[in-house]
């Protein structure tokens, strides 16, 4: 398991160009905000002993953050799935794989028809 310094020292390799963090879609308002949110960079570094070659990686998630009437946030939980992102890092998984959210929705299976399909974005 890597601490804090380690993570980001892993990861500030891997992307040299940097790794923004955007929201995406707002789902609900003050005093607590939901939100989705993507983390995404060019794959031009090393993690590990994976060169990138210019790949975008992209990975998706939901967080909640409460906040104060003046919009000042006061507590913040980020859900997301960083296994699929792992192995698109480590060259495991094709980055086109994580586009769009396709890695954490994966194969859909429909509850009335019982048939599965594919997300494809």
């Amino acid at each position: 398991m890597l601490n804090f310094e380690e993570s980001h020292e892993l990861f500030r390799g891997a992307f040299l160009d940097g790794f923004p963090w955007e929201v995406l879609k707002v789902l609900s308002g003050p005093p607590n905000v939901l939100f989705t949110w993507r983390h995404w960079g060019v794959h031009n570094g090393k993690f590990q002993e994976n060169i990138g070659h210019g790949e975008q990686l992209e990975m998706y998630g939901v967080a909640k953050c409460g906040v104060t009437e003046d919009l000042k946030i006061q507590t913040l939980e980020v859900f997301y799935d960083p296994d699929n992102f792992i192995k698109a890092c480590e060259g495991r998984l094709k980055p086109s794989e994580l586009r769009g959210g396709r890695a954490i929705l994966g194969d859909v299976e429909c509850p009335f028809t019982g048939k599965s399909f594919k997300i494809r974005l």
